[in-house]
């Protein structure tokens, strides 16, 4: 979002009259554009994910997902910069734990509002900050609904092209994601990269035994056996 480059926006609030509040502030900015609005959580997720904006104004009480629920389940590689404008101050602390650039309380002014325009011009989108934030919980799409799987729930990730399936005790969830990214947000002393295609929760495991060619069977304790190859070999076995 530098200078004589246009910043692209998504306004996301499910009130139809604090969204035109919120146009009509950006109205008068040559370099804005905005690209979208949304009035509830998935809508705004599909809209990131489409549009690719620099910038959402985001309420947090929406349909379906919170603003808070909207950023985990938009993911760290995909996050603009966020600024919050919502009705309730009990999320204000909440809000700059996720590093939010701004909290905006309806109502406010446009002044208010053009301070924190001005603030996000100059701050980096989120996904860098959030990036060292052990993940808590990953988002799944059923069709036209979104839950969470939480990570202790986990038992093993395995890659399946550009997806990731999400293994838990009793079922399998495919998410749009990479290993790597995944690796890069679990806690380091709970997973454990087995293969370059697996993920294992270590917790999850019954034994390690002996296996051809220096590879080992890795069997959980839900009775799944999983090879450990030689590269990554010393992450469990020391």
């Amino acid at each position: 979002m530098a200078d004589g480059v246009t910043t692209r926006v998504v306004i996301a609030d499910d009130e139809a009259p604090a969204r035109r509040i919120i146009r009509s502030y950006l109205a008068g900015r040559a370099d804005v554009e905005v690209v979208a609005e949304a009035e509830n959580g998935l809508e705004v997720v599909e809209a990131v994910r489409t549009l690719q904006p620099d910038l959402v104004v985001l309420d947090i009480q929406m349909p379906g997902m919170t603003g808070f629920e909207v950023i985990d389940a938009i993911g760290v590689d995909a996050m603009p910069a966020v600024v919050f404008a919502t009705a309730y101050d009990e999320f204000a602390l909440r809000a700059f734990d996720v590093h939010a650039v701004d909290y905006l309380l309806k109502p406010f002014s446009r002044e208010r509002f053009d301070r924190a325009f001005e603030r996000a011009l100059e701050r980096k989108p989120i996904a860098p900050l959030i990036a060292s934030l052990p993940l808590e919980r990953v988002v799944v799409r059923d069709r036209d609904r979104l839950f969470f799987v939480p990570v202790d729930e986990i038992v093993h990730l395995s890659a399946e092209g550009n997806y990731v399936r999400v293994h838990t005790a009793d079922k399998s969830h495919l998410i749009r994601a990479t290993l790597a990214d995944l690796e890069a947000r679990l806690d380091a002393k709970r997973f454990a990269r087995i293969h370059r295609s697996g993920i294992v929760n270590i917790e999850a495991i019954k034994e390690v035994r002996a296996h051809f060619h220096g590879d080992y069977i890795v069997t959980l304790k839900t009775g799944a056996t999983l090879r450990l190859s030689r590269r990554y070999q010393a992450r469990l076995l020391g």
